[in-house]
């Protein structure tokens, strides 16, 4: 059923980010000041544009976020209840005899307000938007399910919807000989309209182990990359030529069957042959997330071990964990690298030579402005960093205290840039928070929210 719709200044500071792991401890009037922090520039940064509530009974969960290149957003979540944000009615459950689940996909204008939102059968777990605005949603049903086109098989599904949401085609991955062991963790599309699609297949001696596949603009299947390690691959950007970054994180056995991490960066061409692959210098990390934008790559993650990058190490709290964004040529030369917070989860590139993560930090964290307030004993509290993609220099960074409730690999935090610089972010409200607008009750619901450059 598609559904229409239409319808804090900030105190500078001038930062260059710390080349060091310290944690700073907060001062009483620290913590009882604004958690918002930016440097100076030529206008204000950072500012929250606006926000819309995603609430309902149930539990819901984001899939994905993403830009088109009118600075549109279109979102894809699922829940087991009824969803509604300011313009009404935003997911509608589904009944039956068997378990329902059910996705919606919703459309925001430039200013956060909905044009068009979509209820369907299924579990969504991968978005990805073309540049002209077609909507690509890769999920699984168990019953299988009637998308638009006629039922498909239970299984993983292939969902093409046009700018204003019209169905396009649906089809089964398997049929179109994707491997059916595939779990998709992440999906971007290059000029021409292809989808690559990325996660991990199974491997009879191996396990499971990071893979890509790439489908024509028609759903064709044109080639399949599976990685020689153990481990997998959680994102994907495609560059100007076709060309192919995947990162994620790679395992190794240790004493007694232990398992480390390490966050690896593949760069495939358009044709998925591998050209060059580079691997993180710490025994206990993982890549979150990849975006390429003219000579630069960036990775985003997270190192529970000492990592050293270009010949200078960042040490970590016993116990702890430090998020991180490294930056690489287009030919796998490093260039910098920044850390902070708990954990990078995502990442996003604009064409002003701006990069924008979002990530986890525990209160006293500096993100590059100083320490930054938020809930104690929490390593969920949400920060917004704006860095220039060229030198890795903070532009801004804001935090948002957030509890820490619940399973935290549950939470998934997206985050989009509009090519003119606006950002967005879908993530997950455990309790009560401020996201610049004013106070939001309740706990395991969703937001999306618009931010200024």
């Amino acid at each position: 059923m598609l559904h229409g719709g239409r319808g804090w200044r900030v105190g500078w500071v001038v930062v260059v980010l710390a080349l060091s792991c310290e944690r700073h401890e907060l001062t009483a009037a620290e913590k009882s000041s604004s958690v918002e922090r930016v440097t100076r520039g030529p206008r204000p940064t950072g500012a929250t544009r606006w926000v819309r509530p995603l609430t309902g009974p149930g539990r819901e969960s984001a899939a994905g976020l993403a830009h088109d290149a009118r600075g549109e957003v279109v979102v894809a979540l699922n829940s087991d209840a009824a969803v509604a944000d300011f313009f009404g009615p935003l997911l509608n459950p589904r009944t039956g005899p068997v378990t329902p689940e059910t996705f919606a996909v919703a459309r925001y204008g430039t200013g956060g307000e909905r044009q068009w939102s979509l209820s369907l059968p299924g579990f969504a777990e991968v978005l990805a938007v073309s540049a002209r605005g077609r909507v690509f949603v890769v999920g699984r049903n168990v019953a299988g399910a009637d998308l638009g086109g006629g039922p498909l098989p239970a299984g993983r599904f292939l969902l093409e919807l046009g700018r204003d949401g019209v169905f396009i085609r649906a089809r089964s991955l398997e049929a179109l000989g994707v491997p059916d062991t595939l779990v998709p963790r992440h999906a971007d599309v290059d000029g021409l309209g292809n989808l690559v699609l990325v996660g991990s297949v199974f491997d009879a001696k191996r396990g499971r182990v990071p893979a890509a596949v790439k489908l024509d603009a028609k759903g064709a299947l044109l080639w399949t990359y599976v990685h020689e390690g153990q481990g997998e691959a959680v994102s994907a950007a495609v560059d100007a030529e076709g060309q192919v970054y995947v990162a994620g994180a790679l395992q190794a056995s240790r004493v007694r069957g232990a398992l480390d991490s390490q966050p690896f960066l593949v760069k495939l061409d358009a044709r998925g042959r591998a050209r060059w692959e580079r691997r993180l210098d710490t025994r206990s990390g993982r890549a979150t997330s990849v975006a390429v934008r003219g000579q630069r790559v960036l990775v985003t993650g997270g190192f529970t071990a000492p990592l050293t990058f270009l010949e200078r190490t960042c040490a970590v709290e016993p116990g702890g964990g430090r998020g991180f964004v490294a930056a690489f040529d287009p030919e796998g030369a490093p260039r910098w690298l920044r850390d902070f917070g708990f954990m990078g989860t995502g990442l996003a590139l604009d064409e002003q030579e701006g990069a924008l993560v979002v990530g986890r930090y525990e209160e006293g964290d500096d993100l590059g402005t100083g320490p930054m307030a938020g809930v104690a004993e929490s390593r969920m509290n949400l920060f917004l960093v704006k860095l220039d993609r060229v030198d890795g220099v903070v532009q801004w960074a804001r935090g948002f205290p957030r509890e820490a409730l619940g399973d935290a690999d549950a939470v998934r935090d997206f985050v989009s840039l509009s090519t003119k610089g606006p950002g967005a972010v879908l993530g997950t409200q455990l309790g009560p928070v401020d996201l610049g607008t004013g106070r939001l009750a309740g706990a395991w619901e969703l937001f999306l929210g618009g931010f200024e450059p």
